[in-house]
């Protein structure tokens, strides 16, 4: 078995073990009113059932307020953590354990909190020869079972694993119960039975264990075992103390002088004892706590303390008094000797009677010190919770006073800005609204605080009406804030108005002056003529007199406005960025734009007369030289005679020189009316480049005229010469097309030779081969015929060539191309020849197979026939 194995073996184990362990105890002090824990890992997620078996152990008081039927985590969380602290209280040191392992089922936590729960009540308290817990069981182990064959106690673990162990120490204080001296080693499974059943049956010890929990591991459980054991001795533990007992009464039959002393000592002892009962039960009655969570801890540690301390002391002197008493009781019976009859106050029904109530009283204390506990803890969370809120009320508030504190005298220069106000403010009394719900809370925790007698009560009312005073100014704050945001309102909206109007007004304004000031810079709009020009002046001195009417009218109404929002303080205005200094600004551009335009129609009316002037004069140079052109074709188209006398009449006639100085006339002309402006003649539609594109079609008709001359001459010598060219062209053209034709017809054999010759060889018998070698026959057949159709091309690419013919477009491939290819398909025929001769030899060992395999199936089938026959 693997050690991870044996780890959770071990923990099976003392699931199984611890879980015996708390019901065997659950059932001591409840009977059957507590439901019996079945899964351990499971059944403690709720708190409930730990929390009896804390109380049964330790008789703490269970906790007054807890969730009785838990559903959702956080419940059974809350129960646990009281459960752990319950354990805490009972004085076990838990170490890392959390209440959340048992919400979460963690199997080891929780078996380790039970196990710190076993040796803090059962195994700590053992005590043998000044060895205490672990050491010293182990050791009584030993002393009990000294002197037993094959027992040998050296640990709880491999020393119980064959049962012989447990046996012996019940044979050694119940002989009566088992024959040790008939068991076996080897037989370890029926020993631990018989120890196991005995001691459930006989001695009350529950049966904690199983045999196959030792015998069926390694090693067996170390705590399991411990747990069992410690069941063993506090068992026998007490019959010890009646052999003791027995022996000391033996001891006083013996010397009956030490009664005197006896009862001297009891009378002592009981006497302290009564006192003490009786000084401790008054101070557990006394309940003049100090009203503080550090102060009830006090108390508490003070009363464990007590419980784990001081009672357990006075226990043992109890013990020892009620021991002296029966030892001497016994005594004196054995002797004869009168009842002992202890003062007022000391006898042991009186001891039991006075530590009943002592008992009764520790239980109330710790009742009522877990009670002030709960409400010092309650106190000190509400508290906690009453003051956080408060301080993040109090932020709250003061950020909100702040705020409007802030905004005292703040200036307005818009409705929009109001009116954003006006809704922040709203969104403000929401919000503050919201916040009486928050003070609410606090009033409340407060009540609950001072209601239940907290130790800072004065300090909450206090914080409470500071509070409260804070949120109710924030409330009057806000309500007179409305008042002024309203007034202001009004005054804003008054002011809106005249801005808007101001606005509307200087935009309208603005808009006449600029589009005034456009039409004031346009000088070209005059006219194209001096008629034009000269009527224009009454448009142009009514447009002055409108323009000035209007400006004066329109500025006057915008400084109207001006003056009333200056009137009310408005120095800024959101609509537009527009002033009345701007706009007189623009009417000063204006009046200075229109005297510019007066200045120009002067200077306009100046120069279209002396342009009319020029017009005239241009218009008579250009209808002299138009006459002049005319003049000149009319004499060369009037020449006559042969070719070479008409050339030698137009040249006499074309003056090209003369024509050049009359035309440069005129376009001097036209640069003198370009400098001045003109571009419209009215006098005439002829114009410079028209005069110039004239003179040069003119020139252009005299060269045409005079080529046409010189081509007639050159006729009659060309038409000689092309009709020699002509006969030399169509011989080439039909040799061209002759070397196309022939070289198509044996490119086409080519392309299916190439093709035939490509594919493959395959074949699946010798016939194949066979039939694919005569195709390849046939090719043959044809090569020498094609050879020489081949030879022939080339001879006639020879004469192509000595014809002067170097290219032909008409043929699909070059005379090289040609040779190319007819040398493919005879390199072809040669390879495809010698493909053929090698699949024939291979088709050939092949058949040998195929035919010895053939004769033995038509053998096969003969045999069949004759059978079925």
């Amino acid at each position: 078995m693997s050690k991870a194995d044996q780890q959770a073996k071990w923990v099976q184990i003392q699931r199984k073990t611890f879980t015996k362990w708390c019901n065997s105890h659950l059932r001591r002090r409840f009977a059957q009113a507590v439901e019996p824990i079945e899964a351990i890992e499971n059944d403690l997620e709720d708190g409930i059932r730990l929390y009896k078996l804390i109380n049964a152990l330790y008789d703490q008081p269970m906790p007054k307020k807890y969730n009785k039927t838990p559903k959702m985590r956080p419940h059974r969380l809350d129960n646990c953590v009281m459960a752990v602290k319950m354990i805490e209280d009972a004085g076990v040191k838990l170490n890392f354990f959390r209440p959340d392992h048992l919400v979460d089922h963690d199997m080891k936590m929780i078996l380790g909190m039970v196990w710190a729960v076993i040796l803090d009540y059962q195994i700590k308290g053992i005590s043998v020869e000044e060895l205490s817990a672990k050491e010293g069981l182990l050791l009584w182990c030993q002393k009990k079972t000294e002197g037993y064959k094959n027992v040998k106690v050296d640990n709880f673990h491999m020393s119980f694993q064959d049962g012989l162990a447990f046996c012996a120490l019940i044979h050694r204080h119940r002989p009566d119960l088992l024959d040790f001296d008939s068991l076996s080693k080897d037989n370890p499974r029926e020993n631990l039975e018989l120890a196991f059943s005995v001691a459930e049956e006989k001695l009350n010890i529950p049966r904690l264990l199983d045999a196959e929990d030792l015998v069926d591991v390694p090693r067996p459980d170390e705590r399991s075992v411990m747990t069992y054991v410690s069941e063993y001795f506090h068992c026998f533990a007490s019959q010890n103390q009646q052999e003791v007992a027995g022996r000391r009464i033996a001891k006083v039959v013996k010397l009956t002088q030490a009664n005197d002393a006896m009862k001297a000592e009891y009378i002592d002892k009981a006497t302290a004892l009564a006192e003490w009962v009786r000084t401790k039960t008054a101070a557990l009655n006394e309940r003049a706590f100090d009203n503080t969570l550090d102060g009830v801890k006090s108390k508490m540690g003070e009363f464990q303390s007590y419980k784990k301390t001081e009672k357990p002391e006075k226990t043992l002197e109890k013990l020892a008094c009620e021991q002296t008493f029966n030892n001497l009781t016994m005594k004196l019976r054995a002797s004869n000797r009168p009842e002992f009859s202890p003062p007022d106050g000391t006898s042991l029904s009186e001891l039991n009677t006075a530590w009943a109530a002592l008992e009764q009283a520790e239980k109330e204390r710790g009742a009522a010190l877990s009670a002030e506990l709960l409400r010092q803890e309650k106190l000190e969370q509400l508290a906690n919770r009453f003051f956080n809120k408060s301080k993040v009320f109090q932020q709250w508030a003061e950020g909100k006073k702040a705020l409007l504190d802030h905004q005292e005298g703040e200036s307005f220069s818009s409705v929009g800005q109001v009116a954003a106000r006006t809704q922040m403010l709203d969104a403000f009394d929401a919000e503050v609204a919201a916040g009486q719900a928050r003070l609410d809370t606090i009033k409340s925790i407060g009540g609950d605080l001072t209601g239940d007698n907290f130790r800072e009560s004065d300090k909450v009312s206090a914080k409470v009406a500071e509070l409260d005073a804070l949120y109710g100014s924030i409330g009057s704050q806000s309500s007179d804030r409305r008042g002024v945001l309203g007034r202001e309102k009004e005054n804003q909206e008054k002011q809106e108005e005249l801005r808007k109007e101001f606005a509307r007004q200087a935009k309208e304004f603005d808009r006449w002056l600029k589009d005034e000031a456009g039409d004031a810079r346009d000088f070209t709009t005059f006219g194209d003529s001096l008629e034009d020009v000269t009527a224009y002046e009454a448009t142009l001195s009514g447009n002055e007199q409108r323009i000035a009417s209007e400006s004066e009218q329109k500025a006057a109404a915008v400084g109207e406005v001006d003056a009333a929002l200056k009137a009310l303080g408005v120095t800024y205005n959101m609509y537009t960025n527009l002033t009345v200094e701007d706009l007189q600004s623009r009417r000063d551009t204006l009046s200075k734009l229109l005297e510019e335009r007066r200045a120009a129609y002067g200077k306009e009316l100046e120069r279209q007369q002396a342009m009319e002037a020029k017009r005239k004069e241009f218009a008579e140079a250009a209808s002299g030289f138009v006459e002049y052109l005319a003049g000149k074709k009319g004499e060369i188209n009037a020449v006559e005679g042969e070719p070479q006398e008409k050339i030698a009449a137009v040249k006499s006639i074309h003056d090209e020189a003369d024509g050049d100085a009359r035309l440069a006339a005129v376009n001097k002309l036209d640069g003198e009316m370009r400098e001045m402006g003109i571009v419209y003649n009215q006098h005439t539609k002829l114009s410079y480049p028209a005069l110039e594109a004239r003179w040069n079609s003119h020139k252009t008709f005299v060269a045409n005229f005079l080529d046409n001359l010189e081509q007639d001459v050159q006729l009659q010598q060309r038409a000689a010469d092309n009709a020699k060219e002509w006969e030399k062209q169509e011989q080439q053209e039909n040799m061209r097309i002759e070397f196309a034709k022939r070289s198509a017809a044996l490119n086409q054999w080519l392309q299916g030779a190439n093709e035939e010759l490509s594919e493959p060889v395959r074949a699946k018998s010798v016939e194949q081969v066979k039939e694919q070698q005569a195709t390849l026959d046939g090719f043959k057949g044809e090569l020498p015929a094609k050879a020489a159709d081949r030879d022939s091309l080339n001879e006639y690419s020879k004469e192509l060539v000595a014809a002067g013919i170097t290219e032909n477009p008409l043929a699909e491939l070059t005379i090289d191309e040609i040779n190319t290819r007819f040398g493919e398909v005879e390199a072809g025929v040669a390879e495809r020849g010698a493909a053929l001769a090698a699949e024939g030899e291979r088709q050939a060992a092949d058949d040998a197979p195929r035919k010895e395999v053939a004769d033995k199936a038509a053998g096969g089938n003969g045999a069949k026939d004759r059978t079925a026959g």
